[in-house]
């Protein structure tokens, strides 16, 4: 009978014993055993050999050993319609999917035993310095966008923004078919009307949240600064808009676009979703689920979301809003339209050269307000065709289809 070394140190130690030349006390240490198992050990050798200081399991399979069938099954499934998923994922829809229970760690040395390389490849962890959670839900949200190829071309290229709360890790997004204002709008509005109004928002340097426009020189007279639709909405919800200067700064929702290009791309596959509606409305059960398990217990348990204006309040400070001067045939440039302002019954004047809001609202119509009353609506067929006729790649107008 072969013996392994280990195996060979316990007998030559049993044997020593046997002979007497060590005592039972001595052999417990050097073996790292008590007494009671060497008695145990030179009672078993005593009785059938050399075979009793073997281990009883020594040669059988174990009874947790994965049946050849649900291996096959498994490489199978991995080489096709579940091929390129993390090792944990993996786990995850096996169960759900297949009803196949198996541990993360047998599952991982199983897939590498079939050359089956991991998703990723883990990179050396930069040194960074620690910044804490803040306190509270609320606090702080951190805010972005991630174009990917979320649909696998089954459908088009949508880009997933979002905002994460920096205390409790909750996250809201939604599709989108690029980054605009008009996303980011909404998605602050379903924010608003779920939980309230936030502290903040911490958002990099893209054009959408901050101006790149220097301040004239009246501005700077004034202490006032460029801002953009985005901003200006912020500002007359009171809400701070932060400025991060690198990606790793708002390094929480930067890492949740990773794991969501790792998982949601696989969960949109298996449900086989194909436009970006359908993309939508799986996006809500998901959250719903991942918020439920992921969330995070904040230091302070109250939250300082504060109490959001009505919707239709809300409606006229999340939309597009400019100032103009009326010109003397009472018309306003806007968004590079020109708007011709009808005579008003209200006003039987001339209202030329006063200074109105220009509003367009989230169903794509546009309003022209005077002293807080509207002097003039075109509803949104009548500014899809004149922007159709305009042709300016730079408006942010809001096309209804």
């Amino acid at each position: 009978m072969l013996l392994t070394m280990k195996e060979k140190n316990k007998t030559e130690a049993i044997q020593l014993v046997m002979d007497g030349t060590i005592e039972v006390n001595e052999a417990g240490r050097v073996l790292n055993r008590s007494m009671r198992q060497i008695y145990r050990m030179l009672k078993r050798l005593r009785e059938i050999g050399l075979k009793g200081l073997r281990h009883g399991n020594k040669g059988k399979k174990s009874p947790r050993k994965i049946k050849r069938s649900i291996r096959e099954k498994i490489v199978t499934l991995v080489k096709g319609k579940l091929a390129n998923i993390n090792d944990t994922h993996l786990m995850e829809i096996l169960l759900r999917e297949e009803k196949i229970k198996i541990g993360r760690e047998t599952l991982r040395t199983l897939l590498r035993e079939e050359n089956i390389p991991p998703k990723l490849k883990r990179r050396p962890v930069k040194h960074r310095s620690r910044r804490e959670r803040k306190e509270a839900f609320g606090m702080m949200l951190q805010m972005d966008g991630s174009p990917h190829d979320w649909l696998e071309g089954r459908g088009p290229r949508l880009t997933l923004i979002g905002a994460k709360d920096d205390a409790t890790s909750f996250v809201w997004a939604r599709f989108e078919d690029t980054e605009t204002t008009w996303g980011y709008m909404e998605l602050m509005r379903e924010i608003a009307l779920s939980e309230g109004l936030p502290m903040s928002l911490y958002s990099d340097r893209h054009m959408i949240f901050h101006s790149p426009k220097e301040p004239t020189i009246v501005e700077q007279i004034n202490n006032l600064r460029s801002r953009t639709q985005f901003g200006r909405a912020m500002e007359e919800l009171g809400i701070t808009l932060i400025k991060a200067w690198s990606a790793p700064a708002k390094g929480r929702i930067e890492n949740q676009w990773k794991t969501f290009q790792d998982r949601l791309v696989v969960e949109l596959r298996l449900a086989g979703v194909k436009t970006k509606e359908e993309a939508n409305l799986f996006l809500k059960k998901f959250l719903e689920e991942y918020n439920h398990r992921f969330i995070v217990t904040p230091k302070n348990q109250q939250a300082v979301f504060r109490q959001p204006p009505t919707a239709s309040k809300l409606d006229r400070i999340l939309c597009l809003k400019e100032k103009r001067t009326v010109a003397k045939d009472h018309t306003i440039s806007f968004e590079g339209l020109v708007l011709q302002i009808p005579p008003s019954k209200t006003y039987y004047h001339s209202i030329a050269r006063q200074k109105v809001w220009v509003l367009q609202l989230k169903d794509g119509s546009v309003e022209i307000v005077y002293k807080e009353q509207a002097v003039a609506r075109f509803n949104p067929e009548v500014i899809n065709r004149l922007v159709d006729k305009n042709k300016n790649d730079k408006s942010q107008l809001k096309k209804v289809a």
